[in-house]
């Protein structure tokens, strides 16, 4: 996917897809006659539930559906959280567990049934299957309580001492947490507290990776050439990256907080996780913000996030019908006013030689062991967001743990990128040594406020009011994109900024010796502003501008 693409999470019409000049549909339905047609010219990734599908599972299999549900430790199956006002024939729709033959079987027959009716990819909705709903204590079947087995006797004998396992292939855990629970005389106790729980989490991770790979290379054989994976891997949540080596992209829910009324920093993060795994991230909000979209009717509010997607480097999907949920509503939908978005995606395919290609220049690189992300995101995405107010632009330096593998690399540590690292001890031993190799050589920071201290971003500015600047570089070239985050709910728009001030370190961006650049807006004919030591001022800044930087002839 490049970075220029406009991607629909839907399917839609062809009068709008041309409306947006859509390039990608990332969560259509089966292709059929009507629906490839429309989308003629489109990437189409035809989309497979492990959550939503129930009631087309149940019609697959009505008489032993039962079979392939999760269940809690006392052996009940469980509702989907997000859909309890969905029934199927007066049944509800509860979580299916992936580890099970007969939902399997569903599974890998809706993979077949996609690429054989044409798509050129599939999309794997709910990718984590069973192990994404390990947050509601499950799954306790059979199948989930034997395969852990396995799992155990992998362990080292130390560590089955410590937690009492003599035997690991009768071990059985679902009787181990039915007691732990019962000694709880108070009953505060729940299954996700249990001592062995991170284990537990470890082997329903590794085991939905597994089913993962088995699902890509049954779309490989079935179209008979490599087929590209994507998945709703909202990487705001930990976990979601335990199979990222299977997929080619994220086309995810991502949380954006609407109900702030602000432009916010939080889908940042997620951005630069994706980068950090070289992959793109098509993102969407959740379906709770689409729902205060819809009930408060803020466009200009979407507006920003559609900027801030493609100002990062990524994408942020076509708002034109978008799935709402609240608990009192239930699921219902925001249709979007084509006439406030689609000119951004225009403006974007217009200027595509300004996104594609371009890379996120950092001027600090954040070392993000998983073990921690996982135990505390909200510490690291505070991190991230303080690091984006002062605008010091950052990537994330991803260091694996037993659920997600990703080692550091020698090369990941640029010597002229100072480091920060405020969580050494959460790093894998092998990660912690080559970390320890490069701050014997180079400046490795502690703590934010260390970092702030010490990085002089490389994008500066003054204004009379709050800019984000997001560099992005390839050799011989820079573009800077602007950020107006003055939104004014009342107004549902920005307040335009006179005068911004920029500030570039030419050198550091790779674009010494310049003395002009060219100044764009989605909305405006592009204009050629004069730049004195690295210094240009902007006339007006409305929601986003971007100023396209290119090294002097000689330099």
């Amino acid at each position: 996917m490049k970075r220029s693409d406009v991607v629909f999470m839907y399917q839609a019409d062809r009068a709008t897809y041309e409306a947006y000049d859509a390039t990608v549909v990332a969560w259509g339905g089966t292709p059929n006659a009507r629906s490839r047609a429309e989308a003629a010219g489109l990437k189409f990734f035809g989309s497979v539930g492990m959550v939503t599908e129930f009631a087309r599972y149940h019609r697959r299999f009505p008489d032993t559906y039962e079979q392939g549900l999760c269940r809690d430790i006392e052996g009940r199956p469980v509702k989907v959280p997000w859909l309890t006002d969905h029934q199927h024939q007066g049944i509800p729709y509860w979580w299916c567990c992936t580890a099970q033959p007969l939902f399997r079987e569903f599974i890998r027959e809706r993979v077949v049934e996609t690429v054989r009716a044409g798509a050129d990819g599939v999309h794997i909705d709910d990718h984590l299957g069973t192990a994404g709903g390990l947050w509601l204590g499950i799954c306790f079947c059979e199948r989930c309580v034997n395969g852990f087995r396995s799992y155990l006797a992998t362990l080292p004998a130390e560590e089955l001492r410590r937690h009492q396992i003599e035997n690991p292939g009768t071990f059985d855990y679902r009787l181990a947490v039915r007691r732990w629970l019962t000694e709880d005389l108070q009953g505060k106790r729940r299954p996700t507290e249990h001592p062995l729980w991170d284990h537990w989490t470890i082997y329903q991770c590794r085991a939905q990776a597994s089913f993962l790979q088995e699902l890509r290379e049954l779309a490989a054989q079935t179209a008979g050439r490599p087929v590209p994976l994507g998945a709703n891997a909202g990487l705001l949540w930990p976990r979601h990256l335990s199979d990222h080596h299977t997929l080619d992209l994220f086309s995810a829910e991502t949380d954006h907080e609407a109900a702030a009324r602000r432009f916010s920093d939080r889908p940042l993060f997620a951005y630069r996780l994706a980068d950090a795994v070289g992959r793109p991230y098509a993102s969407t909000a959740s379906g709770h913000d689409w729902a205060f979209i819809k009930e408060h009717s803020l466009p200009g509010l979407v507006r920003g996030w559609i900027a801030l997607g493609y100002a990062a480097g990524h994408n942020f999907m076509a708002p034109h019908r978008q799935w709402c949920y609240t608990p009192e509503k239930g699921t219902h939908w925001y249709e979007g006013p084509a006439e406030k978005f689609a000119p951004l995606y225009r403006f974007v395919r217009r200027t595509a030689w300004l996104f594609d290609e371009f890379e996120n220049h950092a001027d600090l690189a954040v070392l993000l062991p998983h073990r921690a992300f996982a135990r505390d995101p909200g510490r690291w995405f505070q991190l991230a967001e303080t690091l984006a107010a002062t605008n010091v632009s950052f990537r994330l330096l991803l260091a694996g743990d037993e659920i997600v593998n990703h080692p550091l690399r020698a090369e990941d540590f640029a010597s002229d990128v100072p480091v920060l690292a405020p969580d050494r001890e959460s790093l894998l031993p092998a990660d912690r040594e080559l970390l320890e190799r490069h701050a014997a050589r180079h400046r490795v920071l502690g703590t934010v406020a260390e970092a702030l201290a010490r990085v002089r971003p490389a994008v500066r500015v003054s204004a009379a009011g709050s800019v984000r600047a997001l560099a992005r570089t390839r050799p011989g070239a820079a573009v800077v994109h602007l950020l107006n985050y003055e939104y004014r709910p009342e107004h549902d728009d920005v307040a335009p900024l006179a005068d911004v001030r920029v500030r570039l370190d030419l050198k550091a961006l790779g674009v010494p010796g310049t003395t002009s650049c060219r100044y764009w807006e989605p909305d405006a004919r592009p204009q050629n502003l004069p730049m004195a030591d690295g210094t240009v001022t902007v006339p007006s800044l409305g929601l986003w501008g971007l100023l396209e930087v290119t090294a002097a002839r000689g330099e």
